[in-house]
């Protein structure tokens, strides 16, 4: 991998972290207010981009005791999140609410009868930055309202 693509996906996951906390995102509904349950086996179509679409989206993670990995100076955890690749876990949630970024194709995740590739880059409520495959996500293969990341 090399430095000028870590230093633009870097620098692209930064600029996305930087419009999430200039914007005045949306009040996060508490945790107890959402289902749980498994994620939906689809999910709506995506809505066309545009500016309103770049704040973040309130996603839930349904799930107990989920990783959310991440590791900035690691070029293959940026470009392919993976158990492997980002294995530095930042914290661990269960049944919360946090801020979807961006989602990014990463390591295929297979539990309790799904699978699933993308991974989703989320903003917990105490800032924490992280990524957390989709299979824990509720709202299928992709998340609605939350973009592709753009590198």
């Amino acid at each position: 991998m090399n430095t000028r693509r870590l230093l633009k996906a870097t620098t692209a996951a930064a600029a996305a972290v930087a419009a999430l906390t200039a914007g005045s995102p949306t009040a996060v509904a508490s945790p107890a207010a959402a289902q749980a349950g498994p994620p939906t086996t689809t999910a709506p179509p995506a809505s066309p981009a545009s500016p309103a679409a770049a704040a973040a989206t309130s996603v839930y993670i349904w799930a107990t005791n989920v990783n959310v990995r991440y590791d900035g100076a690691d070029a293959d955890c940026v470009h392919y999140p993976s158990r492997g690749s980002c294995v530095k876990i930042v914290a661990t949630v269960s049944r919360t609410r946090a801020e979807g970024i961006c989602q990014h194709p990463g390591e295929e995740i297979v539990d309790g009868g799904y699978r699933n590739r993308w991974w989703t880059l989320l903003k917990l409520s105490d800032g924490t930055i992280g990524w957390v495959n989709n299979i824990y996500i509720q709202g299928g293969e992709k998340i609605a309202g939350v973009p592709d990341c753009g590198w």
